[in-house]
């Protein structure tokens, strides 16, 4: 139903092949993937000369730089007590009791996450999921009524076999042209995985498993004008949020 974001990695050339293949690219971290406040970049983001510190307006740095991310302040939802003096936040597992959205019982598919307010800058969307192994594709939109201003479409069985993200958005009822330019494909059959969606003022910032993967610009509409966040597709979703 849905194709395209801008995919130029940080520090990469985004004249990349529009279409990947899995094997033998980018072996999938195992899960869970390196916790907030593990060491990581101790600098700005690779192809960002002269940034010193984090990005403006947020809490921490973004994935790949030492310190915690966006927004997280302790704990993952879930996470019963607190970490001792110095030590990481460790996440919940799954199936650990928490609010709506937030880990425990998975979240029936297609999932909803209400935006009443529209999405602040450097607010960011966490969605954990277990791809099935059965999969043929899954999508995120972010909406504004019945327009999708940001498609992120993942498609494992594009023209039979081929792997593909595809970005786009549908305003008015039209369909945009698709982006498909990645450095490489994250997902697995039957493994687990995390997206951070980071919205800021020109663009979103698309992470997965602790990994910077692409960017998608802002075509039309503000990032008030968001009203939901949906997600649906042959995936196993354990919490969506916004933080």
């Amino acid at each position: 139903m849905v194709r395209n974001v801008t995919n130029y990695a940080l520090d990469s050339d985004p004249s990349s092949a529009n279409t990947l293949k899995a094997d033998g690219q980018n072996p999938q971290p195992a899960w869970p993937s390196p916790q907030p406040g593990q060491p990581g970049q101790p600098g700005p983001w690779p192809g960002q000369p002269g940034q010193a510190g984090p990005w403006p307006g947020q809490a921490g740095p973004w994935p790949g730089q030492a310190g915690p991310w966006p927004g997280q302040a302790g704990p993952w939802p879930g996470q019963p007590g607190q970490p001792e003096p110095g030590a990481p936040p460790v996440p919940a597992p799954f199936g650990s009791p928490a609010a709506p959205g937030q880990g425990g019982a998975a979240l029936q598919l297609p999932y909803e996450l209400a935006l009443p307010g529209g999405w602040e800058p450097q607010k960011m969307i966490r969605i954990m999921g277990t791809v099935k192994p059965n999969v043929d594709s899954f999508a995120i939109d972010v909406r504004s009524g019945w327009d999708i201003l940001l498609h992120f479409n993942v498609r494992f069985k594009e023209g039979g076999h081929h792997h593909v993200i595809v970005r786009n958005s549908m305003i008015n009822n039209s369909w945009g042209g698709e982006e498909r330019a990645a450095p490489r494909f994250p997902f697995k059959q039957g493994e687990q995985f995390e997206i951070l969606l980071l919205a800021e003022p020109t663009q979103y910032k698309i992470a997965v498993n602790n990994e910077h993967l692409l960017e998608f610009r802002h075509r039309y509409k503000s990032l008030k004008d968001i009203n939901k966040v949906s997600i649906h597709g042959d995936i196993t979703l354990h919490a969506m949020f916004m933080q």
